[in-house]
């Protein structure tokens, strides 16, 4: 089996708390994770395909009164491990992190998933390894332009881990009762 986007995953999380047909994952998309995860209808659909070609997904046909029958999916066991093995896996990429990481940290606080603390971990020691390779680059290179863009690089990582070290390592600090992916914002009520 092989996910070819972050988005399939993202699509495997929406559905980790329960069944729902393709508008109510086009509208977590929208609403939980706007703008890091832009999501065409017709690409949605193809995805969701995909993932139960894969039997990451199952989905049923449900009818309804007054409409036309809905498509709803539900991610399978396997779905289920595949998002877990994607979950605790740090970025490789720098360029990765605004979007892949910080939705990485959405998951783990929304589901209430242990292990946030061990991925921030190796989070931090991909990036220090990730700034090694960047400052022996910079120390051969001769160019002063491409210096600059390795010294660019090089504090850009130092403020990713400084990060990661200071507020995502201790992420959350308060406790907040209700971190359903299925409430909309406007909506939620403390759990009594």
């Amino acid at each position: 089996m092989t996910i070819r986007t972050s988005t399939e995953f993202v699509m495997l999380g929406a559905l980790m708390p329960g069944s729902k047909h393709g508008y109510e994952v086009m509208q977590f998309l929208s609403s939980a994770l706007e703008p890091a995860w832009r999501v065409s209808t017709s690409q949605l659909y193809v995805l969701l395909k995909r993932l139960e070609r894969e039997e990451m997904v199952q989905s049923t046909l449900e009818s309804q009164e007054s409409r036309p029958s809905k498509r709803v999916y539900r991610i399978t066991n396997k779905g289920k491990k595949v998002f877990a093995e994607w979950l605790k896996t740090p970025v490789e990429h720098v360029r990765d992190f605004r979007t892949e990481f910080l939705t990485k940290l959405f998951f783990f606080y929304h589901l209430a998933l242990p292990g946030l603390k061990t991925l921030v971990d190796a989070q931090i020691r991909i990036l220090r390894q990730l700034r090694r390779g960047v400052h022996e680059r910079e120390k051969k290179e001769k160019d002063v332009f491409m210096r600059l863009v390795y010294r660019f690089k090089s504090h850009t990582i130092d403020s990713l881990v400084t990060w990661l070290l200071r507020e995502a390592r201790s992420f959350p600090k308060e406790d907040v009762d209700d971190r359903s992916l299925d409430v909309p914002k406007g909506d939620k009520k403390k759990h009594s």
